[in-house]
């Protein structure tokens, strides 16, 4: 058996579009960031992801959520 390899999990808010993307990877990688996404901006504490979620949600589904 291999020996574990400590992991870290990242949440980061994102439109249903990205989800789309992040999903046909396999749940393996983020899609590029668009031009007017000049960060890449995951968190590592899921209240807190979800707490920009809900404050920076955009109206369009291809929008990233946390980006409006």
């Amino acid at each position: 058996m291999a020996p574990s390899i400590p992991t870290t999990t990242l949440y980061r808010p994102v439109g249903q579009a990205e989800l789309d993307l992040i999903e046909a990877s396999g749940r393996r990688r983020f899609p590029p960031r668009l031009p007017e996404q000049p960060i890449f901006y995951p968190v590592c504490n899921e209240e807190y992801a979800t707490q920009i979620a809900s404050r920076w949600n955009t109206a369009g589904a291809a929008s990233p959520s946390w980006w409006g």
